[in-house]
């Protein structure tokens, strides 16, 4: 049986130089550094596994990656990047000549975590499997979300004319994007509809539909407790304060526009709580699990 060959990456995204950055390469097999401009130059491995950076011009090449029939996972625990350099440490000044942030020593700590998690049996709690509705929808989930921000910002008290002019054209982008992208989740994420209806939501409801997307592509567990946790939707106390900080703002904030969206359908005009939040949380884990849409936990 052909073994599976795997290649660990840092990956990298200049603007300032028209997107020429090279992603630093480890081949372990090899015990090999090298650099590539495109993930798509990668066709002799198997399995691709990528830092936790993924960056605009990428879209297109892990497209081209993963319709070739190659696995990408990606790194989903960033704010462990100075206790696994720690950790690693002297391995890491044998092979690089360097302890502190190097892409190639990033390269390598890669491969050191998936090693340490393969014998741990726990590789699906640091990598997680990039999909073709990934690929089609968290650019448009990126885009959206830099939209929104940029929205929210130009609210202030007094506009011109020329800002508010600036504020319409935003809002209809927003609202372009959005249905851009319930439109392709009804394409790609299996049963999307019939997980709306039980929601209650209808076509209409572009602003939940989107919510509701948002959710299922960021939060990919059916684990109601896993998934409470990945919101952040506890009360802080002495004990679970750190863990508030790792909880992923984007999958609450389409939390949020879901809860939303279904609190005004049930003419509950008040502005989301957390409690209500968990209700909503427990009615998509719930869905997930009744149509089949089980995952492999949280996502990021």
């Amino acid at each position: 049986m052909k073994m599976a060959r795997r290649i660990f990456v840092d990956t990298k995204w200049n603007p300032k130089k028209n997107n020429n950055s090279k992603h630093v390469s480890y081949d372990p097999d090899k015990d090999v550094f090298f650099e590539v401009d495109s993930l798509a130059e990668l066709k002799e491995y198997d399995e691709i596994y990528l830092d936790s950076s993924i960056f605009p011009n990428m879209w297109k090449q892990l497209r081209e990656v993963i319709s070739n029939g190659k696995s990408v996972y990606y790194f989903t625990k960033p704010w462990k990047w100075r206790q696994i350099r720690q950790r690693f440490r002297e391995d890491l000044k044998i092979k690089t000549g360097r302890v502190s942030k190097t892409d190639k020593g990033d390269a390598f700590l890669l491969w050191k975590v998936y090693e340490l998690s393969l014998i741990k049996n726990n590789t699906h709690r640091y990598f997680k499997p990039l999909t073709i509705i990934d690929i089609e929808l968290r650019q448009l989930l990126m885009r959206e979300n830099m939209l929104y921000k940029t929205s929210k910002e130009l609210e202030i008290p007094a506009y011109s004319v020329l800002m508010l002019r600036a504020v319409e054209i935003l809002e209809k982008r927003l609202k372009d994007v959005r249905r851009e992208i319930v439109d392709r989740a009804i394409k790609l994420i299996p049963r999307f509809t019939d997980i709306a209806k039980n929601l209650g939501l209808d076509s209409d409801d572009i602003n939940g539909l989107t919510g509701l997307a948002g959710e299922l592509v960021y939060n990919r567990s059916t684990s109601y407790s896993s998934s409470v946790r990945f919101h952040g939707l506890f009360k802080a106390n002495a004990h679970n304060a750190r863990r508030m900080k790792r909880y992923s703002s984007k999958a609450q904030r389409y939390l949020l526009m879901l809860t939303n969206a279904i609190l005004r359908k049930n003419s509950e005009l008040h502005l989301p709580r957390y409690k209500d939040m968990r209700r909503v949380l427990r009615m998509v884990t719930e869905a997930r699990k009744q149509i089949g849409l089980a995952g492999d936990g949280a996502g990021a």
